[in-house]
């Protein structure tokens, strides 16, 4: 059973609501870059098919969606296996603020990154150095 944590005179026990919607966030990005990486092997072999001067320029794309998708498909799947530290907080923070670049995944980034800021969420990550 978890221990209640304080912070600022405020009593929290287990887990934030926000940290199931941050994992939810994490998986679907995660998921979608996974998915421009698994992408890149189909435009590279479309450049077999494609006009001699377009060859070149598929490559490079198909090259630069493996590298990024692969990468950025790691650092979304680490908060998963990261430890409960005050600096995961703000990697996790990061995260989100990643999302703010994107149109699409900012109805969904706003809100989450609101209720991450609140004390439950930093006092979540601060307890492990509570106990």
């Amino acid at each position: 059973m978890e221990t209640p944590t304080t912070t600022y005179g405020m009593q929290f026990s287990g887990p934030p609501k926000v940290l199931f919607w941050f994992r939810v966030y994490t998986g679907c990005m995660t998921a979608v870059y996974a998915l421009c990486a698994l992408a890149a092997p189909f435009i590279f072999f479309a450049a077999t098919r494609a006009a001699e001067e377009q060859v070149l320029v598929l490559k490079i794309q198909a090259g630069l969606l493996l590298l990024i998708g692969l990468v950025f498909a790691v650092v979304f799947a680490l908060p998963f296996v990261l430890p409960r530290k005050r600096w995961v907080w703000i990697y996790d923070l990061v995260l989100i603020c990643i999302g703010l670049t994107s149109c699409c995944i900012l109805p969904a980034a706003v809100p989450l990154l609101i209720y991450w800021l609140k004390p439950e969420a930093k006092s979540w990550f601060n307890s492990a150095f509570d106990l």
